[in-house]
C-alpha cells in the first residue's frame, strides 16, 4: 500500500488522538478491541471517537475446493489505513489518563502508532457582540498539520455557548479570526505581548466581522493581515 493519508489525518473532535505510522488493513475486531480497552481504562469517563470504519470486505474460499466458481463468501471486514490516519480521538480527560488509555488501544493495533496532542479543541472566548460566548476550534483554514493557531489565523469553530434570542445559535459552525492568545507574541523590537485568555472574532466568508462591537485590546499585526475592519472596531490597538 503506497502513499500517505490525505483524508482523516486532522483533529476534528478530541484533544488527544492515536495516529497510524504504517499502512495496514485493520479488522473490525481489532477496532472494537481498541475501543473497549479505552472505554474500560477511563471507566466510562470522557468521550471517545472512532475515526475509522471497516467498509472493505475480505473474502475467503474454503479449503479443498476446485478452481473456478467465482470468489468465496465475505469472511470479515477491514478498514484500509495509511500512514497519518487518525484512528481514535479522546477528550474530556486529563493527559495522563488519555495517554494510558490510548497506549492500551495502540497495543491492540497491528501497526506502529503514536500518541499526539492537539492544540485545537481549546475553548476560546468570543470577543464581539454577535451573540456567541464561547467557541471551540475545529481546524485552522489554510493549513494541514498545524496544531496551534496564532493571532490572525482564520479558524473553523463550533459555538459552545450563545446568548439567547440572537442570530447565532449553539452548535452552529462558523468562521472566526484569532485576535488574542495566551501564547506570547514577539515583535522584532523585542517587545512581548501576552494575554490572559484566548479570544476570537466571528467573521463571514469575506473576512468581515459579523458583530458591530469588539471588546478588549488587539494587536496592530491584524492590520497587516488585511483585517482592517476588525481593527477599526477595536477600542484599543497595541
Amino acid at each position: 500500500m503506497k502513499g500517505i493519508s490525505y483524508r482523516g489525518n486532522q483533529y476534528l473532535f478530541g484533544r488527544y488522538a492515536l495516529q497510524a505510522l504504517e499502512p495496514a488493513w485493520i479488522t473490525s475486531r481489532q477496532i472494537e478491541a481498541g475501543r473497549r480497552a479505552m472505554t474500560r481504562n477511563v471507566r466510562r469517563g470522557g468521550k471517545i471517537w472512532v475515526r475509522i470504519f471497516p467498509d472493505k470486505p475480505v473474502t475467503v474460499r474454503p479449503t479443498e475446493t476446485r478452481m473456478g466458481s467465482g470468489k468465496g463468501s465475505p469472511e470479515y471486514w477491514v478498514a484500509v489505513v495509511k500512514p497519518g490516519r487518525i484512528l481514535y480521538e479522546m477528550g474530556g480527560v486529563a493527559e495522563n489518563i488519555a495517554r494510558k488509555a490510548i497506549s492500551i488501544a495502540a497495543s491492540k493495533m497491528p501497526i506502529r502508532t503514536q500518541f499526539i496532542i492537539s492544540g485545537l479543541g481549546i475553548k476560546e472566548k468570543e470577543r464581539d457582540n454577535s451573540g456567541a460566548r464561547e467557541l471551540m476550534c475545529i481546524r485552522i483554514i489554510g493549513t494541514s498539520n498545524r496544531r496551534y493557531a496564532n493571532i490572525g489565523d482564520v479558524i473553523v469553530a463550533v459555538i459552545k455557548e450563545a446568548v439567547p434570542n440572537m442570530p447565532l445559535e449553539r452548535s452552529e459552525v462558523i468562521r472566526a479570526v484569532i485576535v488574542r492568545t495566551c501564547k506570547e507574541l514577539k515583535r522584532d523590537n523585542g517587545m512581548i505581548i501576552r494575554y490572559d485568555d484566548n479570544a476570537a472574532v466571528i467573521v463571514d466568508q469575506e473576512g468581515n466581522p459579523k458583530g458591530t462591537r469588539i471588546f478588549g485590546a488587539i494587536v496592530r499585526e491584524l492590520r497587516q493581515l488585511n483585517f482592517t475592519k476588525i481593527v477599526s472596531l477595536a477600542p484599543e490597538v497595541l
